[in-house]
């Protein structure tokens, strides 16, 4: 009976891991035009990286607040109270005025590190 529980803890860690990865891709795009463009905009509106399907908030964040969150394949950027640590699946590893940084441990940071988009472009461009 403990190993069902276990399993369905990790699929659970798993799906939090897969739901914040679509948040990060989603940004990865906003991160791109934004430094596509010339625009003086100091903060870009970020998708919040909670893990809720739900949730559809964002963040303003510099491209240097969200290159820190992207400085490591395992951590998302959240508003402030929509972080996602609870049974062992992250820690928050800093937190500022508009958001927190929570770094993705076990299967949830495994399946972050599967979907890194970034790990991915590096593999298509070689």
């Amino acid at each position: 009976m403990v190993d069902d529980e276990d399993s369905v803890a990790v699929q659970s860690a798993r799906k939090i891991g897969e739901n914040e990865s679509r948040f990060r891709a989603a940004n990865e795009k906003i991160e791109a035009a934004r430094l596509r463009t010339s625009s003086d905009v100091i903060t870009v509106p970020f998708v919040c990286e909670c893990g809720r399907p739900d949730c559809l908030q964002t963040i303003r964040l510099t491209i240097a607040e969200y290159e820190f969150a992207r400085s490591q394949n395992t951590y998302f950027v959240c508003l402030p109270g929509h972080e996602i640590t609870a049974g062992g699946v992250g820690h928050v590893v800093r937190v500022a005025k508009t958001h927190v940084i929570v770094q993705k441990t076990g299967a949830a940071g495994e399946a972050a590190r599967q979907r890194d988009p970034r790990a991915e472009e590096e593999e298509r461009t070689g």
